[in-house]
């Protein structure tokens, strides 16, 4: 039995008879120094192909025991219904609300399957879409010079506060960048309550790293003091970052509201010198880091990927993004 399919279906042939396929738990390391820094998207899905195919045609060897079960799932995925599937992938920061708008569209649209993957960054969207492997991208960022040259574009769809976030166990509320200054350069160490503080970095090019090293000249420097200090806790996603939010006693980090709230997690928004994260005092300018949410196109949406995107700018779309930390670029 030789089974023609192209490197989606080889992908979720493999995520669903094996949940063996770990390209996207890889991707999602991208952006980190010195991990996966030369990804090459062909490379990686060129060799799941061959390894979800090879262990297809082992499968036909034992048909006597799982034949039927396969020629199943082959039927499925080669369906005109699988090819109206759509793959979604990018920041971890958009994730959570993204699921929720994919569930809120499949439940009126049954045919048809939002499948929204593990975080690859802002720059595996922007190469997955390069290369075809996703429908839609997921960025913070839109296309640098030199990225888009398939006639991809960049369409901003919602803004998000960005925060410095601590556990639910802290009681601590509002941070003031005087204090980040003295965090990163270790000279504050204790928080009022006498517990450690710890810090959590990311890599130097990230867009929340980014973020807060423009709040001010001296916060810039402490941040890049602060990359060089030894014993701090690193985090290189999104996720991972909440993740150590939630757990570390004593941490905090800088992470945006829509991921806390659209994945329910266990930690809160400080404002930052007295000022409140929300959407109105993002919009008015006296908060002021802003994250922002971008769909990354191929150069022909087809229909199917159009139909819910026009869903996440109707009405309901919008109400699920602002009930989940967003708001709508004005």
């Amino acid at each position: 039995m030789d089974i023609l399919v192209d490197n989606h279906y080889c992908f979720a042939l493999g995520l669903t008879l094996w949940h063996k396929i770990d390209f996207f738990d890889q991707a999602r390391y991208e952006d980190s120094p010195g991990i996966l820094l030369q990804l090459n998207l062909d490379f990686v899905f060129q060799q799941r192909y061959n390894e979800a195919r090879g262990r297809i045609m082992f499968f036909t060897k034992i048909k006597m025991l799982l034949g039927s079960f396969l020629g199943i799932a082959v039927v499925f995925f080669s369906s005109p219904a699988w090819s109206a599937n759509i793959i979604v992938g990018g920041t971890g920061n958009a994730l959570g609300t993204m699921r929720l708008l994919a569930a809120a569209y499949q439940d009126q649209h049954p045919e048809t399957s939002v499948i929204v993957l593990p975080s690859i960054g802002s720059s595996g969207a922007i190469r997955a879409i390069s290369h075809g492997k996703i429908d839609v991208g997921l960025s913070s960022r839109p296309f640098k010079k030199g990225e888009a040259l398939l006639g991809e574009t960049a369409v901003e769809y919602a803004r998000s506060p960005t925060v410095i976030a601590v556990s639910n166990s802290m009681e601590h509320d509002n941070i003031t960048i005087d204090e980040l200054v003295d965090i990163y350069t270790g000279k504050l160490v204790k928080w009022p309550s006498g517990e450690l503080i710890r810090p959590i970095i990311r890599q130097a090019d990230d867009d929340n790293s980014r973020q807060l090293k423009l709040l001010s000249p001296a916060l810039k420097k402490a941040v890049e003091f602060a990359d060089q200090r030894r014993g701090l806790l690193f985090a290189a996603t999104d996720q991972e970052t909440v993740d150590k939010i939630e757990k570390t006693p004593g941490s905090f980090g800088v992470t945006c509201l829509a991921l806390i709230l659209s994945e329910k997690r266990s930690i809160h928004a400080l404002k930052l010198d007295g000022v409140s994260p929300t959407a109105a005092n993002c919009i008015s300018g006296s908060y002021p880091i802003v994250k922002r949410f971008y769909f990354l196109l191929p150069k022909d949406v087809p229909v199917h990927v159009a139909k819910f995107l026009k869903f996440v700018n109707s009405s309901a779309g919008e109400a699920i993004l602002e009930k989940n930390g967003n708001y709508i670029p004005q």
